[in-house]
C-alpha cells in the first residue's frame, strides 16, 4: 500500500534526527487536538518499520470543564479503538496558580512535562513524542525575535532534546497536516483557546503570520523554519567550542566551579558568554530568570571586581572573586527566616559593615556577627513606562502599587536610591539613636520605636539599622525611614532583601 505523502516526510525526519531506535517505547502526547491526533497515526503507519511500541498520554489541566472531559474522553476512546495503552490525569494548575503564582500556560506546561516524566518512569518510556509542527517553530521565533532573544531563542523549537523528547512533525506546516487528517478521515477536537486573543501566541497566529504572509512573504514559515536551522547548527557548533575551552580553562565539580579571569577575558566577547552561561547552568541546574544582564554583570566583575567581592544570581547562584585572577561560581543553600531564628540571646559585638552601591548588578553584603547578608538590586524606571503607570517595575516582579514599594516588610524594602548616599553603614542600634518612620510626620527614638511595637529585647540586640549620611533609612526587617521611600518621582529604585547568611 502506498504511503501517503506526510508519512514518507516524517520517515525522513524520524531518520535525519535519529528520532528512533528499534526497540524503543514511545509515549505520544494526545490533546485529541488536530496536531496530536496527526501524530499518533503517522507514528502507528511507521511503528513496523522502526520497529517500536506506541503508548498514549493525555494531562487534563482542570481549566475547562465540560471541553476538558469531552477531550478526555475522546481520547480514552481513541485509545481503545487503536489498542493502544493510554494514561490519562488530571492536574489542578488552577490551584497551583493560587499558591506559585507565575503564569498558568508556564505551569501547565511544567506539569505537562512532569506528567510525562512520571509516565516514562513508571510504564518504561525510553521516547516521549510532542506535536509540535513548522507553524509552531515560527511562532515562537517570533516571540523570541520580540524578547530580543539571541541565536539560541531565534533556532526555535529543538527536532529532539535530550534524546528522549521527539517532535516528528516540526518540519511539516499545518495545512499538509490538516489535508493528511482529511485523506484518512481521522476524527479530533478542537480547543477554543487556541483562538483566545488574549494569547501572545494567538495574536502571532491568527494576526501577525496572515498579515506578514500577505503582504511581504508567502512562505514565511518555510522561511523562518529554515533561518532556525542555520541558527541551531551555527549554536551546536559554538556551543561546542565554547565548551571545549571552558573545560580547559575551568575546574570544580557539579557545586562550585574555579577559572582563571585573565584566561577567560582573553577569548572574543561571544565565547566569554558562553563560558559563563555554560558554567551558571552547570552550577545552578538550569538557565531559568539567567539573562543577558546577568551574563554581562559577571563580566563586567570579572574586568573590573576586585578580591573578596562577589555577585549573587537567581537560583542561589554566587560569583566570587576568590584572589585577583581567581572566579568561583558556586551555590548557596536556601534561606531561612531571618533575624528571629538566629543566635541565642546575649550580647551582640559592635560593627559597622560598607554598603556599597550594587552598580547594575546584584550585591550582596554580609554581617558575620548577625549572621544575615542583604542582597541589593538596583531598579532604574524608564521613563516611557512611568508615563503609563510609574509602577510598573522592569524587574519581572509584575504591577507594584505604591503600598507595595513602601511597605514596611520583614525581608523587603525598597528605597528611592537618588535620596541615598554610598557607601552606606550597616550598624547596630545605638542609644539615642532617632529615625522619621515611614508614615509618620515626626522623629522617633528607636528604642522607643521597639518597645511601640512590642519587639522583644533578644530580637532588638539582633537588630542593624541601615545610615546613609548620618540618617537611619531602615530598622532592618522592621520599618523604612519616610524620607528615602518610594515616589512617584522616582527614578531609581533600590530593592533590598533580608537573608540568614
Amino acid at each position: 500500500m502506498k504511503q501517503h505523502p506526510l508519512v514518507r516526510s516524517v520517515e525522513k525526519t524520524l531518520l535525519e534526527f535519529n528520532m528512533l531506535q528499534s526497540k524503543d517505547k514511545v509515549l505520544v502526547a494526545v490533546s485529541g487536538g488536530p496536531d496530536s491526533v496527526a501524530l499518533l497515526q503517522v507514528l502507528l503507519a511507521l511503528r513496523r518499520k522502526f520497529d517500536v511500541r506506541i503508548g498514549m498520554g493525555h494531562l487534563d489541566h482542570g481549566l475547562r470543564a465540560s471541553a476538558a472531559a469531552r477531550d478526555a474522553a475522546f481520547v480514552s476512546s481513541l485509545g481503545k479503538k487503536m489498542g493502544l495503552p493510554t494514561h490519562v490525569a488530571v492536574a489542578d494548575i488552577q490551584g497551583l496558580h493560587q499558591k506559585q503564582k507565575g503564569s498558568l500556560e508556564a505551569l501547565g506546561r511544567k506539569a505537562r512535562y512532569n506528567f510525562f516524566k512520571r509516565m516514562a518512569r513508571k510504564f518504561g518510556y525510553n521516547k516521549i513524542a510532542l506535536g509540535h509542527h513548522a507553524g509552531d517553530n515560527a511562532e515562537l521565533i517570533l516571540m523570541n525575535l520580540f524578547r530580543g532573544s539571541g541565536p539560541l531563542g531565534l533556532s526555535g523549537i529543538p527536532p529532539i532534546r535530550e534524546n528522549r523528547y521527539i517532535r516528528p512533525l516540526i518540519e511539516q506546516p499545518r495545512n499538509r497536516i490538516m489535508k493528511y487528517l482529511q485523506d484518512i478521515q481521522a476524527s479530533f477536537v478542537q480547543d477554543a483557546t487556541n483562538n483566545d486573543l488574549r494569547y501572545l501566541r494567538n495574536r502571532i497566529r491568527h494576526e501577525l503570520i496572515p498579515g506578514l504572509k500577505h503582504r511581504y512573504n508567502p512562505k514565511l514559515e518555510e522561511t523562518l523554519n529554515r533561518t532556525a536551522a542555520i541558527f541551531r547548527k551555527e549554536e551546536d557548533w559554538l556551543n561546542q567550542y565554547s565548551d571545549r575551552i571552558l573545560n580547559t580553562l575551568a575546574d570544580g565539580d557539579a557545586t562550585a566551579l574555579r577559572m582563571p579571569v585573565s584566561k577567560l577575558l582573553k577569548n572574543h566577547g561571544a565565547i566569554q558568554r558562553r563560558m559563563i552561561r555554560t558554567a551558571i547552568g552547570q552550577i545552578k541546574g538550569n538557565l531559568k530568570s539567567i539573562t543577558l544582564q546577568h551574563i554581562d554583570a559577571v563580566l563586567d566583575f570579572c574586568r573590573d571586581g576586585t578580591a573578596g567581592q562577589q555577585l549573587h544570581l537567581p537560583g542561589r547562584v554566587v560569583v566570587r572573586r576568590q584572589s585577583h585572577d581567581q572566579l568561583l561560581i558556586s551555590k548557596q543553600p536556601a534561606p531561612a527566616a531571618p533575624l528571629a531564628g538566629l543566635h541565642p540571646a546575649g550580647t551582640i559585638p559592635l560593627y559597622t559593615v560598607a554598603v556599597p552601591h550594587p552598580g547594575a548588578c546584584t550585591r550582596t553584603v554580609v554581617v558575620k556577627e548577625l549572621g544575615i547578608r542583604l542582597v541589593l538590586d538596583a531598579i532604574p524606571l524608564e521613563p516611557q513606562q512611568e508615563a503609563l503607570n510609574p509602577w510598573v517595575l522592569p524587574w519581572g516582579g509584575g504591577r507594584q502599587s505604591m503600598d507595595n514599594l513602601t511597605s514596611a516588610g520583614q525581608r523587603t524594602a525598597f528605597f528611592d536610591m537618588d535620596k541615598l548616599t554610598f557607601p552606606m553603614l550597616l550598624r547596630n542600634a545605638l542609644p539615642g539613636d532617632r529615625f522619621l518612620p515611614l508614615g509618620m510626620q515626626g522623629t522617633q527614638k528607636v528604642k522607643k520605636f521597639f518597645i511601640n511595637n512590642k519587639i522583644p529585647r533578644e530580637i532588638r540586640r539582633k537588630t542593624p539599622v541601615l545610615v546613609s549620611r548620618n540618617t537611619i533609612v531602615w530598622i532592618v526587617g522592621h520599618r523604612i525611614d519616610e524620607r528615602a521611600k518610594v515616589i512617584q518621582q522616582t527614578r531609581n529604585v533600590l530593592k533590598i532583601e533580608l537573608f540568614l547568611a
